[in-house]
């Protein structure tokens, strides 16, 4: 294409477009590399919503720092005042691609893949960024077949609102009931999406694609283990707390389903101590290892030496009595 862009990116092909940007192929001329070069469209250079959302997105994306997470480079105006992103550029197309071309995929392979997807998930949670909108497109694959997440357009704190203005942000099929009820929503609204991307990996289709009651993965897919599925079942729950509580309890169970183990299940309710509530249940061996536990109690054997011990001592005191007394009476009885 040739086109120069901020005197420094020199676009080669486009790669991809979206509702409110194209993202082309570009190098870096100060630099020698190639970026992903992400350009705000330019029916939306005036919307001043628009432009201060897809700033956002670099301003979110720029203070998570993980491995799974597509890296930003730098963030700038073309000559014409269209804003841009330079990201990572990775070669291997998108999670979507990767669905297209090999869905149903094998139950290993989804863990393995979903557990980099938490992983960057927990590091944006842990920074107070909710992404709202984890879906295949936003999950870039690398060259060795990683993956990372992008696009924290609407990425927004966990004390901010769902809604700009009237309009409900997100991408329809991979959002939480709470999100599109325009709702307030925590992190678990990126795990019902991270299983609503599982359950497409597992059987090739969302599982709303046909506007239908979505059943388990394993009734469209019968090679899907009965964890997989359980797992996924849990995420879709409407009910966030039906979900794992948090992305790095989701990585833990995902990486005992790479290795072929099942994730440990909370308590039931039924299990829980009188005034329990959900948020001081533990939910795993290791919190519940962590209570505090009665001290030991004294064996009835060490209770009867107690009880014993204080009639031995008269008993001995007695004999000893005795004995000097025989003693005395023997050295008096002597001949001198």
């Amino acid at each position: 294409m040739g086109e120069l862009i901020d005197r420094r990116y020199n676009v080669v092909e486009p790669l991809g477009r979206g509702g409110m940007a194209e993202v082309y192929l570009a190098h870096d001329e100060v630099l020698g590399r190639d970026v992903a070069l992400k350009v705000l469209s330019r029916r939306f250079a005036d919307d001043a919503d628009f432009v201060e959302r897809f700033k956002r997105e670099a301003r979110s994306a720029a203070t998570i720092s993980h491995p799974n997470v597509v890296p930003i480079y730098d963030r700038g105006e073309a000559e014409d005042g269209a804003c841009y992103i330079s990201m990572e550029y990775l070669p291997g197309g998108t999670l979507k691609d990767r669905i297209s071309r090999d869905a149903p995929m094998d139950a290993g392979v989804v863990a393995e893949v979903a557990v980099q997807i938490a992983e960057a998930l927990e590091a944006a949670h842990e920074g107070g960024v909710i992404h709202r909108d984890v879906k295949p497109q936003n999950v870039l694959v690398t060259r060795t077949g990683d993956v990372k997440v992008c696009d924290f357009g609407i990425a927004r704190a966990e004390s901010a609102g769902t809604m700009t203005g009237n309009v409900i942000l997100g991408t329809a099929a991979y959002m939480s009931p709470e999100q599109a009820a325009g709702q307030p929503v925590d992190p678990r609204s990126d795990l019902y999406s991270l299983g609503v991307v599982m359950y497409e990996m597992l059987t090739g289709e969302p599982p709303f694609a046909s506007n239908e009651t979505a059943v388990p993965p394993k009734s469209k897919n019968p090679d899907v283990p009965d964890a997989t599925d359980d797992l996924v079942v849990r995420l879709l729950s409407k009910d966030p707390d039906g979900r794992p509580p948090s992305a790095s309890a989701l990585a833990d169970d995902l990486r005992r389903l790479a290795q072929g183990q099942a994730p440990k299940r909370p308590p039931k309710a039924e299990e829980a101590s009188p005034g329990q509530t959900d948020a001081t249940r533990p939910t795993s061996v290791y919190s519940r290892s962590r209570e505090k536990k009665p001290g030991p109690r004294r064996s009835p054997r060490r209770k009867n030496l107690a009880d014993v011990v204080p009639w031995l001592l008269v008993v001995l005191f007695i004999v000893g009595v005795v004995a000097g007394g025989i003693l005395v009476l023997r050295v008096l009885g002597a001949p001198l």
